[in-house]
């Protein structure tokens, strides 16, 4: 018998090898064949729109050729994933979230406050709760806590508070995409808000996990190789700003984009620590962050996955970073000392998109912007400074090749990079929030029955559900990605990070699970009601702190008021930290 797994192990490895090659062949052949096409001579706005297409179409079809029926891959990715890819994978779910904050990577130090607590929280999740997560055997962390707090009340609460979590990543996830093809190659809204949302359809709908962790493993590669070319090819050039691990181009960047108010002012010490520990308790018990590690082999497996994520998600956020520094001095460099109506023609055309804002307006013409300036007690024929003409955060992402001269297909695979990145992150999403939806509120208990049929079916309702509504806001605008990152990562802080805690506390029950839950989302809702609308990113940390802190005392005060005795709970924290861990029954639809 062992001798037959070993062949089988070995055959499929060797299927796997070889679909992988096929696809990085695919990918880098089409690829390729645009930048010949740019050599030629073909025409740049088809040249730089054809590589994000063609990005969405081929990770669209690599969810749709791995549709199955079967639980264990649809829920699971059939706990085959190697750790290498499902590291990968995760990197780009990971910094796809930190995309709407990247001037903050530019321009701050990762030290602390909210890039700080990210990383820390993503280590937490990859290296220790992950691989306990893959220890039991469960499906998804709602599945987990659904087991550990059985009670219907806090079971259907902290599914639900997940899977709002994981829906609004989805929207956000997609909204980044569709602002990328828009803004980076000027298609239709409609149209692409349509076409990125069948796409996220078509990558988690048929193939479940196991699609949605490959689809990412492709888009890591993709943006890798979009950040990374233009980075390269400058630093072989000589004419790279900034260096990837310091200079001194980082702090006359970081100036920019502080007098380009995308940098908040200074917010003091503490300000820093509370929103570093609410993103920490964030992202460290977000679903679509845990989930790769579930289609891991072993526990051992999910912690080597967990490791990759973090070295893989360093290295895009350096790329990330140095895209938006460099693409800020070389904007700064173009229009020092030119006047309003003798600025580079990009400037007119992405102030014509509102991509780019010149003297507070957005132009379409030289005459404009010299009238703009004009109102502004600027002179016709008075050199501007750099501060006069202020791009946009989504801009500098994406401005590097164009700023620099580097071609149209450099352009365009860097706009492939942001879609894959959106992609990944509205397909993890809306994974992970079918999974508690569709899976994890009707199978939860051992000797529980219920067909696999129906279970994929409402699965799959509520992906169409999630994405209908990502294509809803990314046509309307109505919210941006940073705030549904935000808002997603303050429920998750609030709301379900306490009841994680309360789950390695034997003296926790279902009361106390439930005390965490509502005292945490009340705790949120009336810190982010007095924070007002104009919220940043710190205020909502600041929030979920509020309704971690309420949460955790309202949980720990009712353990130890309580006098009735739990063995169920210490038989779960037990095996869980000390045993084998399999607490969670084989599913019969596997």
């Amino acid at each position: 018998m062992r001798e037959r797994s070993g062949e089988a192990f070995l055959y499929d490895r060797a299927i796997l090898d070889s679909r992988i090659a096929f696809v990085t062949a695919s990918f880098l052949l089409a690829y390729g064949f645009t930048a010949l096409l740019d050599r030629v001579g073909a025409p740049e706005r088809f040249v730089a729109a054809a590589p994000p297409w063609f990005t969405l179409l081929a990770l669209a079809a690599i969810g749709f050729l791995l549709h199955s029926m079967r639980v264990s891959f649809y829920y699971a990715g059939a706990r085959a994933v190697p750790a290498a890819y499902s590291g990968f994978a995760n990197a780009a779910v990971a910094v796809a979230l930190l995309l709407p904050f990247a001037t903050r990577l530019a321009g701050r130090s990762w030290g602390i406050g909210v890039v700080g607590g990210a990383f820390l929280g993503l280590a937490v999740a990859t290296l220790f709760l992950a691989p306990l997560l893959r220890k039991t055997g469960a499906f998804s962390l709602s599945a987990l806590l659904a087991v550990r707090f059985p009670g219907e009340a806090p079971r259907f609460g902290l599914i639900a508070a997940v899977g709002l979590s994981s829906a609004l990543l989805a929207v956000a996830g997609a909204q980044i995409a569709v602002d990328a093809l828009v803004d980076l190659t000027g298609a239709g809204r409609v149209f692409a808000a349509f076409a990125v949302a069948a796409a996220g359809i078509v990558v988690s709908g048929p193939g479940g996990l196991g699609g949605a962790v490959w689809a990412a493993s492709a888009a890591a590669g993709v943006a890798l190789l979009g950040l990374g070319w233009p980075i390269a090819a400058l630093g072989f050039q000589g004419e790279l700003p900034v260096g990837l691990l310091g200079g001194p181009g980082w702090s006359e960047a970081g100036a920019l984009l502080a007098d380009w108010r995308l940098m908040p002012a200074p917010m003091g010490l503490a300000v820093e620590i509370g929103a570093a520990l609410a993103m920490a308790m964030g992202v460290c018990a977000l679903a679509p962050v845990l989930a790769p590690a579930v289609t891991t082999e072993s526990p051992a497996d999910a912690r080597a996955s967990g490791i990759a994520t973090l070295g893989w998600s360093v290295i895009f956020a350096l790329l990330i970073a140095a895209a938006v520094a460099a693409s800020a001095l070389s904007v700064a460099d173009s229009v020092a000392g030119q006047t309003a109506e003798r600025l580079p023609e990009p400037i007119y055309a992405a102030s014509a998109r509102g991509l780019v804002a010149v003297c507070d307006a957005s132009v379409r013409t030289p005459s404009q912007a010299q009238r703009a300036c004009a109102a502004r007690k600027i002179a016709p024929g008075t050199p501007l400074r750099p501060v006069d003409v202020r791009p946009s955060s989504d801009y500098l992402l994406g401005a590097l090749p164009g700023a620099t001269d580097l071609g149209a297909a450099a352009s365009g695979l860097l706009a492939s990079g942001i879609v894959a990145f959106g992609l990944a992150l509205a397909a993890m999403g809306l994974q992970a929030c079918g999974a508690a939806v569709g899976h994890d509120a009707l199978y939860r208990l051992r000797g529980e029955v219920d067909l696999t049929s129906r279970r994929l079916a409402i699965t799959r309702f509520a992906l169409v559900a999630i994405a209908t509504a990502s294509y809803v806001v990314s046509v309307t605008q109505i919210v941006t990605p940073g705030a549904l990152v935000a808002l997603a990562l303050a429920i998750s802080a609030a709301c379900v990070a306490p009841s994680v805690a309360l789950a390695f506390w034997n003296r926790a029950g279902d009361r106390e699970a439930l005390a965490a839950l509502a005292a945490g989302a009340a705790g949120l809702a009336a810190a982010l009601i007095i924070a007002g609308p104009a919220r940043k990113i710190e205020a909502y940390a600041l929030s979920a702190l509020a309704g971690a802190t309420l949460a955790l005392a309202a949980g720990v005060l009712s353990g130890l008021a309580s006098r009735d005795e739990k063995p169920e709970a210490d038989a779960f924290v037990r095996r869980l930290l000390h045993g084998d861990g399999e607490i969670i029954a084989p599913d019969k639809g596997a």
